[in-house]
């Protein structure tokens, strides 16, 4: 299967701030999630690191989006 490349002109998409204080920087960070053994697909608790984002100004964090919102 061959991927598809995509050209993005950077200049034309909008700025983000946070949603807290407005500030336009932010560092990744790490939410660590666990999944039950009922829900999980070997039937052992699972846990895991998922990425998300912390604004430098008010440390509010990002909350990751779900798999194909947006």
């Amino acid at each position: 299967m061959q991927q598809q490349q995509v050209n993005i002109d950077i200049s034309q998409a909008e700025d983000m701030g946070c949603e807290k204080c407005g500030h336009l920087y932010f560092a990744p960070v790490a939410m660590m999630k666990k999944l039950s053994a009922l829900l999980s697909p070997t039937g052992q608790e699972l846990k895991f690191p998922v990425q998300c984002f912390q604004c430098t100004k008010c440390e509010h964090v990002l909350e990751p989006a779900a798999p194909g919102s947006q």
